[in-house]
């Protein structure tokens, strides 16, 4: 389970995400401050920062997330992924994230939280902290092993099909078009013509065990696409 320090000076907004995040199965703490975020991060160094680059509404506004993500990387030598959120869009303020702090990434507001979900999750991919291990129900799946598990019984996954399903519950709830997952998973032009990605859905709901007419994992939206539409509990 990854380890997320939100540091966000909007109490509201930052409640928002602690509790979306935690429904995700991630471990999460939030400040509002640098002397905050200092403390969480000492006691529970976590596996990625988002930071909201201004933090003028919380205990310490002299403190910026830059100023919050410097002494992070000095005082508790954290060299782990950085997110920024921020309605900031200058150049400078990106060169200083990017370049200066090593961010591994720049989301601007407003966003909605699937958006940053994604985000996050590509960002823990690329630095070998996603989550990978998911239950729904009596189904658990085990992307690191290309697993699926039925009590006892065990689905083996492709390469294809692991990244298909990764790519489906990163973006659960979201009506997926085929030419994206071409794109994102087959790196094909959106507007080639082939049968692939519905013959790969098939062959991953044969081994969810799914069925297309009763959908409780994958749901098909005729001419559209495709939606990942499990919770997980």
């Amino acid at each position: 389970m990854a380890r997320i320090l939100f540091v966000e000076d909007e109490e509201a907004v930052l409640e928002t995400l602690k509790r979306f995040f935690a429904r995700e199965r991630f471990d999460v703490f939030g400040a509002r401050c640098q002397s905050e975020a200092l403390d969480h991060a000492r006691r529970f160094p976590p596996d990625l920062l988002v930071l909201d680059v201004m933090l003028n509404e919380g205990p310490e506004p002299e403190h910026d997330g830059f100023d919050v993500c410097k002494a992070l990387r000095e005082e508790e030598e954290y060299d782990g992924p950085v997110i920024f959120l921020t309605a900031r869009t200058s150049e400078s303020d990106k060169l200083t994230g990017f370049d200066v702090l090593g961010a591994d990434d720049y989301v601007t507001k407003p966003f909605s939280l699937r958006e940053l979900l994604a985000r996050v999750n590509a960002v823990l991919r690329r630095s070998g902290g996603a989550r990978s291990l998911y239950r729904f129900g009596e189904v658990e799946v085990d992307l690191d092993n290309y697993v699926i598990r039925h009590g006892d019984a065990e689905e083996r996954l492709s390469n294809r099909e692991q990244e298909l399903l990764r790519y489906l519950i990163e973006h659960r709830g979201t009506v997926l078009p085929r030419g994206e997952l071409l794109t994102a998973i087959w790196r094909y032009s959106p507007n080639v013509t082939t049968r692939t990605v519905d013959t790969h859905i098939l062959n991953v709901r044969k081994k969810l065990r799914d069925d297309a007419g009763n959908p409780k994992f994958i749901e098909t939206l005729h001419g559209v696409g495709y939606r990942f539409i499990a919770s997980e509990g």
